[in-house]
């Protein structure tokens, strides 16, 4: 987004060039999802981790250049989105493979703290990076950190699935029988629903907040990245927090920190006068998403049937990054008639009011 900002003054084109991003999950989050239930999923992993590294090492190079441009930026934004959109449910449909069925709490909340953490120092990182070596210093941090997750990768090892179906099948009619065995089961539906109402919604901040930074903060890249990276810090401490101290009511954790506090949370951040009050705002809205995406995600798998978990997982994330075009649509659309803050401000107060709708019904509220 940043890039973006850097290279013109239409904001317009952060929606348009983050919903390039986000579209390849929106179109392939349940196909990846479909394929990782039939083939090996740390071959799976390696491979795709590689195509998004030469993607990534490849758009450096373009910027290092000095010949990069909106165009070229929303091109790569989309073969990128290509090759990340690929391994999260992969990813995801790992953990309960690796841990026993008490213990999924606490290793989902683990992943989610380590996601977390490696994001917020990421983005200082890559912020400072920016302001340091230009635009090219942040892709060549991700570029970094992809090498590394090959390295990483190659000394685990993936225990061998349950018997699934999904190999007898067409490729296509696994994914049909995916997405209706996730319709027909609740609370997966109201779940993966959520995760899209989330992902849109969230898409909208990722879209305004660096704008807001630059024309209503008058500061740069390294703020804009900082006050990003307070989000995470609050999330992998409440999800830190989490790995140790087990949970018994995840549906009251779903209906009031996912109903009304990441909704909320946009909210009040848009009513922020200046970085700091944005970076207190941005901490404690991470710390109440780290609690409530850990029981949504806990929640999700533990309802899953075995068989079914990569193309559960696609969903979810059909939901989560797939939301980012149409929360980038929304974000240009609204541009058009109102500042960034604004737009923040609309969105979290209907984020709240679709979120809550789902979210406070007795088959959510009563979940344990």
């Amino acid at each position: 987004m940043w890039l973006v900002v850097t290279l013109t003054d239409w904001s317009t084109a952060e929606g348009i060039v983050a919903g390039l991003l986000g579209l390849p999950a929106m179109l392939f989050s349940l196909l990846a999802g479909a394929w990782s239930d039939r083939i090996d999923r740390k071959r799976m992993f390696m491979v795709w981790t590689m195509a998004s590294l030469v993607a990534l090492g490849g758009f450096t190079f373009v910027i290092a250049s000095g010949v990069a441009n909106p165009l070229l930026a929303g091109l790569a934004a989309f073969v990128i989105g290509v090759t990340v959109s690929v391994s999260p449910p992969n990813i995801n449909a790992m953990v309960p493979l690796l841990v026993s069925p008490d213990r999924l709490m606490s290793a989902v909340a683990l992943q989610n703290g380590a996601m977390q953490a490696a994001g917020f120092v990421s983005v200082i990182v890559a912020g400072v990076a920016i302001e340091v070596f230009g635009d090219a210093g942040g892709f060549g941090i991700l570029t970094v950190l992809a090498a590394l997750a090959l390295l990483a990768m190659r000394s685990v090892t993936i225990p061998p699935d349950p018997v699934s179906t999904a190999a007898e099948e067409t490729f296509a009619r696994s994914v049909l029988t995916g997405v209706r065995y996730a319709w027909r089961t609740e609370p997966v539906r109201t779940l993966v629903l959520l995760s899209m109402v989330l992902g849109s919604s969230f898409s909208v901040m990722q879209i305004a907040m660096p704008r807001v930074v630059e024309e209503d903060f008058g500061l740069e890249a390294g703020s804009a990245a900082t006050v990003m990276a307070m989000f995470g810090a609050g999330m992998f401490l409440s999800s830190v927090v989490m790995v140790s101290r087990p949970v018994g009511r995840h549906g009251w954790n779903i209906a009031v920190l996912i109903g009304v506090g990441l909704g909320g949370g946009q909210f009040a951040l848009s009513l922020a006068t200046g970085f700091t009050m944005a970076m207190v705002i941005m901490f404690l809205w991470g710390v109440n998403a780290g609690v409530a995406m850990t029981s949504h995600r806990t929640v999700l798998q533990a309802s899953t049937a075995p068989e079914m978990m990569g193309r559960v997982m696609g969903l979810m994330m059909t939901g989560f990054m797939g939301g980012l075009p149409i929360g980038a649509l929304a974000a240009s659309l609204l541009s058009v008639v109102v500042s960034p803050a604004s737009t923040m401000t609309i969105v979290g107060g209907a984020t709240v009011a679709i979120a809550s709708a789902l979210s406070w019904r007795p088959a959510i509220v009563r979940l344990t």
